[in-house]
């Protein structure tokens, strides 16, 4: 029952959790088991962000548990809650006590939260002592933010004298032009404070002139600029660019190219265009680009210079026609120029994006022509074939799919390539050349993405048609194949251990990224854990042996990503690429593709009208089952949901009750929304998954623009697609599913 309790937790269906624990206590005569369920209490109420009843659930269980194990864990957590209610002295307390009592791996991890405790109740010195103890037990991977905030906190006692030794140390060591920055900002407030305005001016310049994209840089430049320091024109115009400020940024930029009329290089031309261009004044900014091409051909930004032009063009001018000659012009004028095949693909990308797609053909193919070594080649023969077949010229885009393959450079390419000469005379009516090219297409790349859908095409299937039912193993087929892969890697890697696979050796188990890796994941700290579990997975690549114990240990702890990525590791390491991974043993493919949080996502399949196995295809593809994972653009859990798409939908669903971005963490609520939003773009598509997938990933708008321009037909949607990321997106979800599939389903 407490498993089930704990999975609950995990999931985040903290009422269902909480339930299951009170129940397993109404019926637990073993203290043991009342014990964990009380903890089991204490810990959702505060994932739930119930701190007061968190902090009176674990009060309750320090009282009545005072000798169990999780004592440790106890004050841990209630010094959490405590420090979400502003109760910092009493957290700083119970963040001692939790190390006194056991969380010994976590020393400095626990010891740098008790200092922030003593930092927010104004003990300074206290502090101190917890950060300096902190760095004496600190692990080799720790970063400079133990130190940063040991100095800040002498600083903060008035010692600036100290605070400014330790600054100059952390400098020293850091390579990051942002924690410099940071430290120039804080040394030079130190010397002000110290009346030394000399030294703290230095600290400013320096930033000023070395570390322009870190905001601190602008606040020493404020302070420069406040005091009347002389600052380089061109200096100061690249810090206030990157904070932002453009109007002062295009000030600092004019007056350094007037006191210096034959500047060395076109640098404030290029950023005072950039400058000009945010505010909206797109003439100023061509004409500062012009100056730079026209005065600095040798310039590290003059090829960047054109590009850009030939983007405000287009992208904000929708000045077209002009954006493919400028293009062109570069290609003309320097045809030898390393990236003339790149200005000559990007005239002709802009020409489809004005609809001529007779020009961006005859563009593309004069790419593959004249620059057949060019890394573009394929692809722009390849682009040709499609704007041809999209108007209706069969033969032209078959001639142009040939020439693709000519110059395709992978099975990949070579495959795509047979898969469009197949379509092209399939649309010209010759039948049997088209079935020649799609077996050609299917044998090619097996596994790959265009071998699939070569498949469905052979046998008349949709994309993403579901073959028939599928059935998991049960527990007794998972340990047989388990049982199958323990010998096949005895056998494979010559392993003589007599410690069984599924578990950790003495050297994996003494580590000590291990043992705070596996303390922080059982006090919820998913991030940090996984922090110090993913540099011990990197470090033991090379082993097979230590990557499939830990493959097995990841699957134990419920942290899928770096188990899935172990599995490759270990198909690599045996020998085998993707194409023959099939030969690996069925459990390293079940593990690979395994149906994770398939309780939440199988019954919400069902109730949307989505097979299965897609829907554990897209979650696999958009987190690879990492329910604590966020994206560069903020997209948040398992389905990498954005916060304001999971408010609307959450809205729609009436669920769940006061619904914060925080709650897409939860995997029942990502699935849950996740899997409504994702139904609801197929509504809006009539069933086409390919436009669903589109605009789940990059938005209905694009979705409808790219379903209007590919004739129904799916396979020139997903070629048609102007961005990267989604067609990549399809293509994965699309070969993840083949996988499910072809492990799990029963065929009818």
């Amino acid at each position: 029952m407490l498993e089930n309790g704990e999975r609950a937790r995990f999931n985040g269906d903290w009422e269902r959790a909480i339930n299951i624990f009170k129940e397993a206590q109404s019926f637990a005569s073993d203290p043991l088991l009342s014990a964990a369920a009380q903890l089991g209490i204490g810990k959702t109420l505060l994932e739930a962000r119930r701190f007061e009843e968190a902090v009176a659930a674990l009060d309750d269980y320090i009282l009545r548990f005072p000798d169990q194990d999780g004592v440790a864990d106890a004050y841990f957590l209630r010094a959490e809650g405590r420090m979400a209610l502003g109760r910092y002295e009493q957290a700083a307390e119970d963040y001692g006590d939790s190390i006194n009592l056991g969380l010994h791996a976590l020393d400095a991890f626990v010891l740098e939260l008790q200092g922030d405790a003593w930092i927010a109740t104004g003990e300074i010195e206290r502090a101190q002592d917890a950060y300096s103890i902190a760095l004496q037990t600190i692990s080799p991977e720790t970063d400079l933010s133990v130190e940063i905030k040991l100095a800040r906190a002498i600083a903060a006692s008035g010692d600036y004298h100290q605070a400014i030794e330790k600054y100059e140390s952390i400098y020293s060591k850091s390579e990051s032009e942002f924690t410099r920055a940071q430290i120039n900002l804080l040394m030079g407030q130190a010397f002000l404070a110290l009346g030394d305005a000399d030294q703290a001016y230095q600290r400013f310049q320096d930033s000023v002139e070395n570390y322009p994209k870190a905001y601190d840089s602008y606040t020493g430049l404020v302070a420069l600029v406040n005091d009347g320091v002389p600052v380089n024109e061109l200096d100061r115009g690249l810090v206030d660019f990157y904070a932002g400020q453009y109007g002062v940024a295009i000030a600092a930029f004019d007056r350094y190219t007037t006191s210096s009329p034959e500047a060395p290089d076109g640098t404030p031309h290029h950023f005072k265009a950039l400058s000009l261009r945010a505010l909206g004044d797109y003439s100023g900014a061509l004409l500062e680009w012009q100056i730079l091409i026209d005065n600095y051909p040798n310039d590290q930004y003059f090829s960047q210079a054109w590009d850009e032009r030939v983007d405000t063009l287009w992208a904000y001018l929708d000045q077209y026609d002009l954006a493919v000659q400028t293009s062109l012009a570069f290609t003309q004028n320097y045809p030898e120029h390393p990236q003339a095949p790149e200005f000559l693909f990007a005239a002709a990308r802009i020409a489809e994006r004005n609809d001529d797609l007779q020009q961006s053909a005859q563009l593309w193919l004069q790419l593959a022509t004249d620059y057949p070594n060019a890394p573009q080649a394929f692809r722009a023969a390849f682009l040709a074939g499609i704007q041809y077949f999209r108007l209706g010229e069969n033969h032209q885009a078959e001639t142009a799919f040939e020439r693709a393959l000519d110059l395709s450079l992978s099975s990949e390419d070579r495959a795509a390539a047979q898969l469009w000469i197949g379509k092209s005379r399939q649309a010209s009516g010759d039948d049997n050349a088209a079935q020649q090219a799609f077996k050609a297409a299917e044998i090619v790349d097996p596994h790959g993405y265009y071998s699939l859908r070569a498949t469905d095409i052979l046998k008349g299937r949709h994309p993403f048609q579901a073959q028939g039912v599928f059935v998991f193993p049960s527990d007794e087929e998972m340990a047989s194949a388990r049982d199958e892969a323990n010998q096949w890697m005895r056998e494979t890697f010559g392993i003589t251990s007599t410690v069984p696979l599924t578990e950790l050796d003495v050297n994996l188990r003494s580590d000590p990224r291990a043992q705070r890796g596996e303390e922080l994941w059982r006090l919820g700290k998913y991030g940090e854990a996984k922090a110090e579990l993913e540099s011990l997975r990197k470090d033991s690549l090379h082993d097979a042996e230590a990557t499939y114990r830990l493959m097995n240990w990841f699957l134990d702890l419920g942290l899928y990503q770096p188990a899935i990525y172990n599995v490759r590791e270990v198909i690599h390491l045996a020998g085998l690429d993707e194409a023959n991974s099939h030969l690996a043993p069925d459990y390293l493919r079940y593990v690979r593709f395994g149906p994770y949080f398939g309780e939440l996502f199988l019954p919400e399949a069902l109730s949307h009208g989505l097979d299965g196995l897609f829907l554990l295809s897209v979650s696999r593809q958009e987190s690879l089952f990492e329910s604590f994972a966020t994206s560069y653009a903020a997209a948040r859990g398992l389905m990498q949901i954005i916060p304001s798409t999971g408010e609307y939908v959450a809205e729609r669903e009436g669920w769940p009750p006061g619904f914060t971005a925080d709650d897409l963490y939860r995997p029942i609520v990502s699935v849950r929304l996740g899997a409504r939003y994702l139904a609801d773009q197929s509504d809006l598509f009539n069933g086409d998954l390919y436009a669903a997938l589109a605009a789940y990933n990059a938005g209905p708008g694009n979705s409808s623009i790219w379903k209007d321009l590919s004739q129904g037909d799916p396979d020139l949607f997903l070629e048609i697609i102007r961005l990267q990321q989604p067609q990549d997106y399809i293509r994965s979800i699309a070969w993840a599913f083949a996988e499910y599939q072809a492990l799990y389903v029963v065929e009818n």
